[in-house]
């Protein structure tokens, strides 16, 4: 069988389920204080979040400590905070969702050590299935 046509692994699931438990119910403690705020003020809130965790990957760069990582990052932190204030510029809740969609596919990228920036292996898991959490809600207009 062709390494292109070999089945999946999932040994690396296994030694990252910890992290794919716990990032949900982070995301799910992220959103929770949105159900007793305006829909504005969940939308800034959460955008403040999604500004916010673009910069983390800058701070995996920074430690990775090549140029280039710190380059690539600094590119996409700032993506996530333009996405941030446009949401929140536009009114639009489904955009913020559509942002924690996008850095979950961020950090799916970063997996396994497949990204620009050397990152802690545990993290892309975590931050993925939690960004996730965040975004289903927000794009579903349950906020």
């Amino acid at each position: 069988m062709s390494a292109a046509a070999a089945p999946i692994s999932t040994a690396h699931v296994r030694s990252h389920r910890r992290e794919m438990v716990v990032g949900p119910v982070v995301g799910v403690v992220a959103v929770l204080p949105a159900i007793f705020m305006t829909h504005s003020q969940a939308r800034l809130a959460l955008a403040i979040a999604l500004a916010g965790i673009g910069w983390v990957y800058l701070g995996f760069a920074v430690a990775d400590g090549r140029p280039s990582a710190i380059a690539v990052q600094a590119v996409s932190a700032a993506a996530f905070l333009w996405i941030a204030y446009a949401a929140v510029q536009l009114e639009s809740t489904a955009l913020v969702g559509t942002g924690f969609a996008a850095h979950a596919a961020w950090d799916a990228i970063h997996h396994e050590g497949h990204g620009p920036t050397r990152v802690r292996s545990w993290w892309p898991p975590f931050c993925a299935v939690c960004d996730l959490a965040i975004a289903v809600p927000l794009l579903a207009g349950w906020l």
